[in-house]
């Protein structure tokens, strides 16, 4: 009640209360100005929020792209119309044109697999082998945060 008033009752009338260590003090100022000190705060602090808002949104697609990703087999990583064969673990070991894939490339290719594999098991784990629901949670998360922004911007 007295933050109301002080914030929102008094500047009208023209009165500005300040707390000072002494005690609360008055004075007595134009009404326009302070009415025009508010709407600057109020717009800063909603400059703020929305700042706030659009980070999270940012980290929340981040999270949910990562998920998305995770949700491939490792397995089916590079069963792709690139390559012709794979090994048992989902490595491609044949090109499309009938060409042997590299060694190099093959280390490569086992590499990105094992890494793959290591996401998609954490994210097993983490979504109790249910990663469309964990995905459908976030994104949820990440609308509401998209309304939250599109109320304050209008």
């Amino acid at each position: 009640i007295c933050d109301a008033l002080r914030d929102e009752v008094l500047p009208k009338v023209g009165v500005r209360l300040e707390d000072r260590p002494t005690g609360t003090m008055w004075n007595l100022e134009d009404p326009e100005v302070m009415a025009k000190e508010l709407a600057e705060k109020a717009a800063k602090e909603k400059e703020a929020q929305i700042s706030k808002l659009e980070k999270q949104l940012i980290a929340r697609e981040k999270e949910c792209e990562k998920m998305k990703n995770s949700m491939v087999k490792p397995e089916d990583m590079f069963r792709t119309n690139e390559f012709k064969e794979w090994d048992e673990s989902g490595v491609p070991t044949t090109l499309a044109n009938g060409d042997p894939v590299s060694g190099g490339q093959m280390k490569k290719k086992k590499k990105a697999i094992d890494k793959q594999s290591k996401a998609f098991k954490d994210l097993m784990e983490k979504s109790g082998n249910n990663p469309q629901e964990l995905l459908s949670a976030a994104q949820k998360e990440v609308d509401g945060i998209k309304e939250k922004l599109s109320s304050l911007s209008l």
